[in-house]
């Protein structure tokens, strides 16, 4: 009976250090996972992910059995194990208005910029907020929420949907909350 047990941890032993990972291959990551020419191999890789951003590099990152190269961290992304690199479940793309600053003031831009999420990633804007001035530093992109000391102190402002970050100007915003108060007085007298 020992025999046999100390077989079956050899075979197993044996089995188990020649079998390869799957990993998924090739440029685009479409491909179905596929066995690990090394059978030593236990890491896959892949391009990176990033979240209002989308995937960091496709051109030089492939999805690959082995760890990302050495340096490459900004733009690759490692795991362990079968099929481990598959693509990340993305949402549908959306846009946020684009903004700079002009003579000492922020004014929205006519152009828009594409955001990339994830599946279950709200779908956000980001603006200059309140008090923000000539000296406010923002993020390069518009897409996603404020860092959280921005928004704390006025210098960001966020807000939920595809181009929620429009120029809603103060005077159309006053007019909005004024005319139904003024009719609503003028009902009452």
């Amino acid at each position: 009976m020992k025999v046999f047990v100390v077989l079956a941890v050899v075979l197993t032993a044996l089995y188990t250090s020649e079998a390869a990972i799957k990993c998924i291959q090739g440029k685009d990551g479409t491909a179905a996972a596929t066995d690990c020419t090394n059978t030593e191999e236990k890491k896959c890789s892949g391009p990176k992910f990033v979240e209002y951003t989308g995937l960091v590099s496709t051109d030089t990152i492939e999805y690959k059995c082995g760890p990302c190269a050495d340096g490459t961290e900004e733009t690759c992304v490692s795991c362990d194990g079968d099929s481990c690199n598959k693509p990340a479940e993305t949402g549908a793309d959306f846009s946020c208005k684009d903004w700079e600053l002009k003579t000492e003031k922020w004014v929205v831009k006519t152009s828009d910029t594409t955001c990339h999420r994830l599946k279950d990633t709200k779908i956000q804007c980001n603006k200059p907020g309140a008090k923000a001035d000539k000296d406010t530093k923002l993020a390069d992109s518009r897409c996603g929420p404020c860092e959280a000391d921005a928004k704390k102190n006025e210098l960001c402002a966020d807000c939920e949907g595809d181009k929620c970050n429009s120029d809603k100007s103060s005077a159309g915003s006053i007019f909005t909350v004024f005319v139904p108060l003024v009719a609503a007085l003028y009902i009452l007298a």
